[in-house]
C-alpha cells in the first residue's frame, strides 16, 4: 500500500490469504448434548447452567462454545 501511495506502483495489490478454520461441528457430540439426562450430567460432574447454554446453542443452530474442562467430561 505504500509503494502504491508513494507512486512506486502503478496498480494497488491486495491480496487475502487462505484461512482454514477449525470448527467443531461434531455431530455425535450434538445428539449427546441434547439427549443428554440430568442424572448424567451430574455423574459428568457437569453445571446444569452449562448444558442448558450448550442445548440452547445448538437448537437455536449456532455453534456452541465447548470448553476443554467441559469437552474432555462429555467425550
Amino acid at each position: 500500500m505504500s509503494n502504491f501511495i508513494l507512486e512506486k506502483r502503478k496498480e494497488f495489490v491486495f491480496s487475502i490469504p487462505n484461512m482454514k478454520l477449525n470448527r467443531n461441528n461434531d455431530v455425535e457430540l450434538r445428539e449427546r448434548n441434547l439427549n443428554m439426562s440430568q442424572e448424567e450430567q451430574e455423574k459428568l460432574g457437569i453445571n446444569k447452567l452449562t448444558i442448558w447454554y450448550i442445548k440452547k446453542n445448538v437448537s437455536e443452530g449456532k455453534t456452541p462454545r465447548i470448553y476443554k474442562k467441559i469437552l474432555t467430561r462429555i467425550k
